[in-house]
């Protein structure tokens, strides 16, 4: 792994629109809460545009991203918020230039195929953490800021113990894995399947979240990892804590997750506290981490930074 610098005092923060459209006033909290904790910000020129349901037309996405990547004094670039549209800028990244000077890269939801994406092309790992609009807001909960700043700014005690055990819902014991961490927003992931950016699914640890979808489409989609084989290469399985997902007669989450991977042995695990939900863990993309079904506990064997 190439590991960017860990987040100091005084150091700038890049606020880029990767998706949909962000309101001024999001954005103007986001800074002003950054700021606050004795950090500088630079908004990239285009944060607030918008075409249609995209902020800005692709090319203007990725110039802005792209701007952030080039500028030396930038060392960590949040994407504004979620939505739609981060695929756009796929082909259009310099990754070159993050290769050349490794600089965090945060958020979730539509973002996180980015993040895959970014570490999948460089070696850079990427952090799975809050959208750049529920800083400053309420949706920023005090277990969510506790879980973020530490992976992004603090020298991490390894293994780091991810606070999830009481909550982890263990749907399929097995032996303890471990293996790169990889995943995010599952309609997201999805995007990434058959492309040039898809992760090296090979002894991975996948782990998937979603919002606002029936459960029978997050069965169609896992049935679509399962039909391109990611099902046959991964060490384990963890599936966020579902937010407003509409459920469906007969069969739970863990119904459909042990009936689609009926044919494997990895260990499955659920319910865990990653993505939408409002008290979230942070987790760096890239990663080594380590599943234990027994205790159970989900813990970070390799730092994102130096």
């Amino acid at each position: 792994m190439r590991t960017p610098r860990r987040l100091r005092s005084g150091d700038a923060i890049g606020i880029v629109s990767t998706s949909s459209p962000t309101k001024p006033q999001a954005v103007d909290r986001m800074k002003a809460y950054f700021e606050q904790r004795g950090y500088s910000v630079k908004v990239a020129p285009n944060t607030l545009a918008s075409f249609g349901f995209l902020a800005g037309t692709p090319p203007v996405r990725a110039e802005d991203f792209n701007t952030m990547l080039h500028d030396p004094t930038i060392r960590m670039i949040v994407t504004a918020m979620g939505g739609t549209g981060a695929a756009h800028l796929l082909p259009l990244i310099d990754y070159e230039a993050l290769l050349s000077d490794p600089k965090m890269v945060v958020g979730l939801s539509d973002p996180s195929v980015l993040l895959n994406a970014i570490t999948c092309a460089t070696e850079v790992p990427t952090i799975h953490g809050p959208n750049g609009v529920e800083f400053g807001y309420d949706e920023l909960t005090p277990f969510a800021e506790a879980n973020f700043w530490p992976i992004v700014s603090e020298n991490l005690s390894l293994p780091h113990v991810f606070p999830v055990k009481d909550e982890i819902k263990v749907v399929r014991r097995g032996s303890i894995a471990e293996g790169q961490l990889y995943g995010g927003h599952i309609t997201a992931m999805q995007t990434l399947i058959g492309t040039p950016w898809a992760p090296d699914w090979k002894e991975s640890i996948l782990f998937l979240e979603e919002v606002n979808i029936v459960l029978s489409r997050i069965d169609k989609i896992l049935m679509h990892f399962k039909l391109a084989g990611i099902f046959d290469s991964i060490k384990g399985f963890i599936f966020g804590q579902p937010v407003e997902c509409e459920p469906v007669a007969v069969e739970t989450l863990e119904d459909i997750l042990l009936r689609v991977c009926a044919d494997y042995d990895f260990p499955i695990i659920t319910n865990v506290r990653i993505g939408h939900t409002d008290n979230k863990i942070t987790v760096p993309i890239g990663c080594r981490v380590r599943l234990n079904t027994m205790e159970p506990s989900l813990e970070l064997l390799e730092s994102p930074t130096c």
